[in-house]
């Protein structure tokens, strides 16, 4: 591919309002939200507000789709994979790359999977302080994409073709060495910052500054470690001090996405955090109490307000 001119964003939430929001601004880039019928309903006026500018973004179904676009953006939860894989099979053709913006170790994994043809490129969104609420997105540090292939070929042509789109809308972004490592720091991120802030209903900012809610944010990553090394992912202790030049530059009043899913009473993504590492760790025999506990009281908390709706 020599160059992308057209993306279809799957997901409507806070990382697809923002890359929706950039893309749309470059030249010779047509961009719209590709929805279900359920959600298209909610969606299809395509107003949204954005660090208080009201934006219009296209929203199109499946059924409105008249070509296959370039890039296709998959920014929806975990747990919501499996109901857009008739979005996923509308979208695909045979010239388009597939990239996803999930947190955890396995939502490329399950599109290659269904996809085996696709061009799937792994992806990691790291460093955003993005909080919305409805289509309403509020943010000061869009963060930076680190992107690669499954065999780490930097002069892919595909890979290249979606960092010089992501240059074109001043998107930062990286190729790492190893980006399977990569998705693994992220995972080890949100496992230790997203679960703690979940359970103590803590932004941003007290992460900078409270040593409780720091010690309890690494101990939780320092047994993702454990496992990453136990699955042969070159994960290491000082990967936790890594964190925090990324940590503190975020917007002291920002959330994590599961802080945001606990206040809005929406189902969380603790099974693919917590919950996956659990199971990871069990295969080999690696205590991982502080996630047992963490992944428990968000279950509880979760279950309590759901059963509420």
């Amino acid at each position: 591919m020599n160059s992308i001119h057209s993306v279809a964003i799957i997901g409507a939430g806070a990382l697809g309002m923002l890359y929706a929001s950039a893309l749309k601004k470059t030249p010779d880039t047509e961009v719209h939200f590709l929805a279900g019928d359920d959600r298209y309903e909610s969606l299809k006026a395509g107003r949204f507000v954005i660090n208080d500018f009201e934006e219009q973004i296209d929203v199109r179904s499946a059924a409105q789709l008249r070509e296959h676009p370039d890039l296709v953006i998959v920014a929806v939860k975990n747990h919501h994979l499996e109901e857009i894989v008739p979005l996923l099979r509308a979208a695909i053709g045979a010239d388009t790359v597939v990239t996803s913006v999930l947190n955890g170790i396995d939502s490329e994994p399950f599109i290659e999977d269904r996809f085996p043809d696709a061009t799937v490129l792994y992806c990691v969104a790291l460093g955003m302080d993005a909080v919305r609420t409805a289509n309403r997105l509020t943010f000061t540090n869009q963060g930076k994409l680190i992107i690669g292939t499954k065999d780490n070929d930097p002069r892919n042509p595909d890979l290249l073709a979606v960092g010089e789109l992501l240059d074109r809308s001043g998107l930062t972004r990286e190729i790492p060495d190893d980006i399977h490592r990569a998705v693994w720091w992220k995972w080890m991120i949100n496992i230790g910052v997203n679960q703690v802030s979940a359970v103590t209903g803590a932004p941003y900012g007290v992460f900078h500054t409270d040593e409780h809610a720091q010690a309890l944010m690494e101990a939780a990553m320092r047994e993702t470690v454990l496992v990453a090394q136990a699955e042969g992912v070159d994960l290491r202790e000082e990967d936790i001090a890594n964190w925090y030049p990324i940590l503190n530059r975020l917007g002291a009043e920002g959330k994590t996405s599961m802080l945001q899913d606990m206040e809005e009473h929406r189902r969380t993504e603790a099974p693919s955090f917590g919950g996956r590492l659990i199971e990871l760790a069990a295969r080999h025999g690696i205590p991982v109490p502080v996630n047992e506990t963490l992944v428990r009281i968000i279950t509880i908390r979760e279950l309590l307000y759901l059963q509420e709706a």
